[in-house]
Formats: C-alpha cells, sequence, structure tokens
C-alpha cells in the first residue's frame, strides 16, 4: 500500500512539474542574402513595452541584452562600428499576463461496506493491496511572459534579413538577467553564419 501511494504522489509531482512554461525560439531570414559579406553593426534605438514595472523596465536590462548580443555578434566576426556599419540590430522587448491551466492527479483511499478500504483488503489467502482512487484538481497559475525579439536590418539597403524571438517565463525577477541570456543564446545559434566559421 505505501509503495502504491508513494508512487501516485510521484506522477503528482511529474504532471506539476512538466506543465511549466518553456521558453519558444523562431527565427526567420532572407535566404538570398550573403551574411558571411558583414563585417560591423550598429544599434537601432530598443523598443521597450513592458508597461509601467520597474522590475521589466530597467537600463541594466537593456544593457543586459546589448552585451549578450554583442557577444554573440562578436563570435560571428562582427564588430560594432556606429559611423559605417553594415548592420543594424534592433531590439524589441514586450511582457504580458498570462494563464497557465493543468491538472494535477492526487490518491485518496476510497471506502468500501464493512469499513474496508481500498488498498487493503482480505483475500482468501491472505491481505493484498487495491488501488487507489485518483482526484484531478484543476490549477489555474498566473506568470508573466516575456517576449525578446530581434531584428537585424542591411545598414544600406534598409532591409529586414533577420528576425529571431523568444518567448518565456519572466515571473521571477532573480532569474530574468540568466533567462534573458539563454534566450538570446538559444536565438542566435539560427544565425546563418554560425560560431565555428568566423572564430
Amino acid at each position: 500500500m505505501k509503495t502504491n501511494l508513494k508512487f501516485a504522489l510521484l506522477i503528482g509531482t511529474l504532471v506539476w512539474g512538466i506543465s511549466t512554461t518553456k521558453a519558444q525560439v523562431a527565427t526567420d531570414f532572407d535566404k538570398s542574402v550573403d551574411f558571411t559579406k558583414y563585417k560591423t553593426f550598429a544599434w537601432c534605438t530598443p523598443d521597450i513595452q513592458v508597461g509601467n514595472n520597474p522590475v521589466y523596465r530597467s537600463g541594466l536590462i537593456t544593457k543586459n541584452i546589448e552585451t549578450t548580443l554583442a557577444d554573440e555578434l562578436g563570435k560571428r566576426g562582427l564588430t560594432m562600428n556606429p559611423e559605417n556599419p553594415d548592420l543594424l540590430v534592433g531590439f524589441h522587448t514586450y511582457t504580458e499576463k498570462k494563464t497557465n491551466t493543468y491538472s494535477t492527479a492526487t490518491p485518496y483511499p476510497m471506502y468500501y461496506p464493512f469499513g474496508f478500504r481500498a488498498g487493503w483488503r482480505y483475500y482468501p489467502y491472505g491481505f493484498g493491496n487495491w488501488p487507489y482512487a485518483w482526484n484531478n484538481n484543476i490549477q489555474h497559475v498566473q506568470y508573466t511572459e516575456g517576449t525578446l525579439l530581434v531584428d537585424i536590418v542591411d545598414a544600406h539597403t534598409k532591409q529586414l534579413i533577420w528576425r529571431g524571438s523568444v518567448e518565456g517565463d519572466v515571473s521571477n525577477p532573480k532569474r530574468i538577467e540568466k533567462e534573458v541570456a539563454k534566450g538570446i543564446h538559444k536565438v542566435m545559434k539560427d544565425y546563418p553564419v554560425p560560431v565555428a566559421e568566423r572564430s
């Protein structure tokens, strides 16, 4: 009976664990462009749309985004040159309140006539285990979803040539810096010029 109960509690914990929001990454680019010809870049004015919450409207977050992006671009042979850039790099940040809905399954004992309980019942050859019943609970958890959109424009033609976006849970202020850095690393993996070719 104890083994069944532990297993049931483990399943409930797993259901809870896999329900959390994971970062979603998407990229797109102009396949007719030779990205290896670009050598320099400059920043565009960032577009910050995170409401009035000071946790997300912070110059430190903006600076960390620029630093991490510059590092990723540098690994691909691009250096910053505000005077004569080949590329213009801009980014946009958004936050939105959302609700995650999921169910958790927890066991509870069932009682039968004469006081017998499921999970412990006498058979002709001795005692044995009966399964526990399951109780499904619907949970609604609010969280803040953050979106970072990175645009790269050809500075001469003014055409958008690459776009990457990452969305994820940024409800924990202590993890914002790490989550933003992880998101940028993931989205830049799909940049047309890998690190190995320009390092």
